[in-house]
């Protein structure tokens, strides 16, 4: 289940998308009309805040691993980071 901090302030709901896979983090950008969410699947999707029309997606393969820990916007909101888990393969770490 997806959590917010407390720090958050409210918000009105406006609507509702229904999704494939479970989101584990949702991260709005600081400067434009962008979401970028990241699924159970180990997805990562970036799209428009009020359409939700997708810009694009990344998604997982077997050289980037498959968990994502973290989403995050630059402050001025021109650069989304995502942070994946390493993957063990046959004593390598990928």
């Amino acid at each position: 289940m997806l959590r917010f901090p407390t720090c958050f302030p409210s918000f009105r709901v406006v609507g509702e998308k229904q999704l494939p896979q479970e989101i584990i983090f949702l991260v709005w950008s600081p400067k434009r009309d962008l979401i970028a969410l990241a699924n159970t699947a180990g997805e990562v999707l970036l799209h428009r805040l009020a359409s939700f029309h997708r810009v694009w997606s990344f998604p997982p393969n077997e050289n980037t691993g498959k968990e994502v820990t973290c989403l995050a916007w630059r402050p001025d909101g021109k650069h989304l980071t995502v942070y994946l888990t390493h993957v063990m393969q046959n004593g390598f770490l990928c």
